[in-house]
């Protein structure tokens, strides 16, 4: 097989590879992911001796390392922190409602709440500054 041909067919399986790894990369940073899947690959080159694929996939992992941004993370981080808030917020009302009740098993059951709600807003912002 001529040296062309093995380097178009390398190009052709890195770049589905790339397309595969946007389609699932939901659960994990996008980046790691990209990362996680190359590494993979590169695996299976050395495995068998793929010397021209180990190249092209070490390449492609020096530009994940160098280029790759997840770019929609801040983002999610910020929409995760606003709902916290507005949980927290819930929570504070329904405490004023239990107050105003003046039942104290449902008072403290809502400062309960209240206090958890907290906490995972503090957790949010934690996130958030990272």
């Amino acid at each position: 097989m001529k040296p062309q041909y093995i380097r178009v067919t390398l190009l052709a399986g890195l770049l589905s590879s790339f397309i595969v790894s946007d389609a699932m990369a939901d659960n994990y940073g996008r980046c790691e992911y990209k990362r996680r899947h190359l590494e993979h690959q590169l695996e299976y080159a050395q495995a068998y001796n793929n010397i021209h694929r180990m190249a092209g996939l070490q390449r492609a992992l020096r530009h994940i390392d160098e280029y790759c941004t997840d770019g929609r993370l801040p983002e999610q981080k910020d929409i995760k922190v606003a709902e916290k808030q507005r949980k927290v917020a819930k929570r504070q009302q329904e405490l004023e409602q239990a107050r105003a009740s003046g039942k104290p098993r449902k008072i403290a059951d809502k400062q309960k709440n209240l206090d958890e709600a907290r906490d995972e807003l503090a957790k949010a912002r934690l996130e958030l500054n990272r």
